[in-house]
């Protein structure tokens, strides 16, 4: 077979040294201990890996050092530890966490060219079957609503609430909103632009505000501003730092705790991606599929009727009415707005709390008021 004249014989020795230093580097990663083994294979790793994923390869590097120890990187080559491993760290962590872990000691074993000898024996940790979400009923969410704005402590987690289910926009996709990604001062064309921690190329999409959204994204607006956000690179959900301290140039996390309360004070459960499962449940129900699947970013119709269409009772049930051989007019629960579910109810009760908790008077009394004026104001327009 003739070799190409194009590889010289310097070439040939050229490739044979990189590769010769690549086989000393493995040689000297393997002696080396784990902690330093660790910190000098993500080096190498970095320029591939998003900024987040190498963040969480050195927290998994940490994890498996502190059951570990400091011990050389090839010691660990040991199917048995591995096991020993998964069988501790279950004992605290989530399946999918060690998987992770380990995923990350496997890499690094395949580049000291270690991991063959332990591959035949390691088996991941199975996963649990999720649930794909659910939507809420109309009931629970009324409540949600209600529970979330009936104290001011609970701001941020009930507005995040309320643009979720009015713009079926995920949890992360709204903590990637900056100021300058909401558009808010003309009701006919307010909208989000939702851009960072889109999950792919078509989840980057323009949502439309209604009435619900819009005040809910004016009242985030004012609180990242009482945060400290104001230049348009600034985040909508800015970082806590500390009790009153706040860095607006990093996204702050999911406000975990007062979601949790919101959801006791309820009696509900649910997941805070289960809020966008809703509000595309909603859509589904009423709007035509290609502007759901606009609205939801997806670009696959068979996605959108496998997890995210649970089409509720009422619609299923009206629709079977209408086949039949006798007309039913039933009641539309889900589409008559009460005193209840009313959006103008949850302010009024929103303000009410926060207006009580600056004046120093319990919530519980300030709503009596209320209803006592409220019952005042209908006596004297009957007289009239």
């Amino acid at each position: 077979m003739s070799v190409n004249p194009s590889v010289t014989n310097q070439v040939i020795r050229q490739l044979e040294a990189v590769r010769l230093e690549e086989i000393n580097n493995c040689r000297k990663l393997a002696k080396m201990p784990l902690r330093e083994a660790g910190q000098a294979w993500l080096e190498t790793r970095k320029p591939f890996l998003d900024k987040r994923t190498a963040r969480d390869y050195g927290k998994y590097v940490i994890a498996l050092l502190k059951f570990f120890g400091n011990v050389p990187l090839e010691q660990l080559a040991n199917p048995d530890l591995l096991r020993a491993y998964q069988i501790e760290r279950s004992k605290t962590c989530c399946p999918s966490t060690i998987n992770h872990e380990l995923s990350v000691l496997q890499q690094m074993l395949k580049r000291i060219r270690k991991w063959a000898e332990v591959e035949p024996h390691y088996e991941a940790i199975p996963l649990p079957k999720e649930s794909v979400g659910r939507a809420l009923t109309p009931d629970e969410e009324r409540k949600l609503l209600q529970a979330g704005a009936s104290r001011p402590g609970w701001a941020r987690a009930h507005n995040l609430v309320v643009l979720s289910l009015h713009t079926a926009a995920g949890p992360s996709e709204m903590l990637g909103l900056r100021l300058r990604d909401c558009f808010v001062d003309n009701p006919d064309t307010a909208r989000i632009f939702i851009h960072e921690h889109a999950k792919n190329k078509n989840r980057v999409r323009e949502v439309p505000l209604n009435v619900d959204a819009l005040g809910a994204v004016k009242a985030l607006l004012r609180l990242a501003k009482e945060a400290g956000s104001g230049n348009p690179e600034h985040y909508l959900i800015p970082k806590r730092i500390k009790s009153n301290l706040w860095d607006p140039c990093q996204h702050g996390d999911w406000p975990k705790t007062a979601f949790n309360e919101i959801l006791a004070s309820a009696g509900v459960k649910c997941r805070p991606y289960d809020l966008r499962h809703t509000g595309l449940t909603k859509l589904a129900e009423k709007c035509p599929e290609q502007v759901t699947l606009k609205i939801a970013g997806h670009v696959s119709p068979q996605m959108l009727r496998k997890v995210y269409a649970h089409v509720r009772l009422p619609p299923l049930r009206n629709a079977v009415d209408s086949i039949g051989s006798v007309a039913v007019v039933r009641q539309d629960t889900t589409e008559q707005p009460t005193k209840d579910n009313n959006p103008k109810s949850h302010q009024t009760l929103f303000r009410v709390a926060e207006m009580a908790e600056q004046l120093g008077i319990e919530g519980d009394n300030a709503l009596q008021l209320l209803i006592e004026y409220e019952r005042q104001q209908a006596i004297a327009k009957g007289k009239k």
